[in-house]
């Protein structure tokens, strides 16, 4: 019955010469730590959305060869028009907004741990769901652009789809450094939707260029991680080691969805860290609670 209600731990609050390497860095040590809590409480949030992204995988690879366009035009003479192509679009924006619950899980965990209480899995979850109705609101106010550029991409011709993809990808890094800390101070800090987004802005401008660092760095990590899963199946077969048969694109679906089971949740974990390491280096976090600690709380 212990693990199931909080208990104070020691406080771990140090400075990193490397905001975004520390914060990947130490969301993947607390990831390794608290495995089962994080991983569990992820998967149930995240098995939507995998679900989804499942479906559409087997549509995908039904419907389509390797000889088609790179992306079908939205409702058009490729795809035709019905149910396949609005859950494309709803998926990629779907999955955007589960991540954003899981970062709110996350969150919980990290910045307990951080100062000093271990929060369990069951414990941060009733928070994030007691916090929905704001995490919808402030995933509104954050990513509203998600499915909006997605669906002038897929509605595009084939002929525009390099230029708007190089121009979403721009826009997303500046959207998602200025948006990266929202989801961590609404946690931390106990506020609102609009004001999350107003602090996460502040904090951004305060250390703009590690928070863009961290948002290329949890890139590439993410896509290296997934897209090497992707191409196992295949350099599987090439090798001889096992044959999928007309099964590997559905082998390589799967993969890619256990990836992001692991993928999401260190993300997530990185990021709250990452906001820890922006107060500390920007606010000088750790001699404000010292000084609480010492003289008491200024109210």
């Amino acid at each position: 019955m212990a693990a199931m209600s909080d208990r104070r731990a020691p406080s771990t609050l140090r400075r990193s010469r490397h905001p975004a390497v520390g914060a990947l860095d130490r969301g993947g040590a607390l990831l390794q730590a608290r495995l089962r809590d994080v991983l569990v409480g992820s998967a149930i949030i995240l098995v939507p959305a995998i679900a989804l992204n499942l479906w559409m995988t087997v549509v995908a690879f039904d419907r389509f060869d390797s000889d088609d366009a790179l992306l079908p035009s939205f409702a058009g003479g490729t795809t035709g028009s019905g149910v396949e192509d609005v859950s494309a679009w709803m998926a990629i924006w779907f999955v955007s907004f589960v991540t954003t619950l899981v970062g709110a899980f996350a969150a919980q965990i990290l910045l307990g741990q951080r100062f000093g209480t271990v929060v369990t899995m069951r414990r941060a979850m009733t928070q994030t769901l007691k916090r929905f109705p704001a995490v919808a609101w402030l995933w509104l106010l954050t990513h509203w652009w998600v499915p909006v550029f997605t669906l002038v991409i897929v509605s595009s011709q084939d002929a525009d789809v390099g230029g708007l993809i190089f121009m979403y990808a721009v826009f997303a890094l500046f959207a998602s450094t200025f948006t990266l800390l929202a989801v961590p101070a609404m946690v931390g800090e106990r506020i609102g939707a609009f004001a999350a987004a107003k602090r996460a802005f502040r904090l951004a401008r305060l250390r703009f260029g590690a928070c863009m660092m961290f948002v290329v760095l949890a890139t590439l990590l993410a896509s290296a991680f997934l897209v090497g899963l992707a191409t196992l199946a295949p350099l599987l077969e090439v090798s001889g080691f096992v044959r999928f048969g007309g099964l590997t694109w559905l082998v390589q679906g799967v993969l890619v969805q256990i990836g992001v089971l692991a993928v999401v949740p260190l993300v997530a974990l990185a990021t709250a860290q990452m906001y820890v390491e922006v107060r500390l280096d920007a606010e000088g976090l750790d001699l404000v609670i010292e000084a609480d600690a010492a003289f008491g709380a200024v109210r």
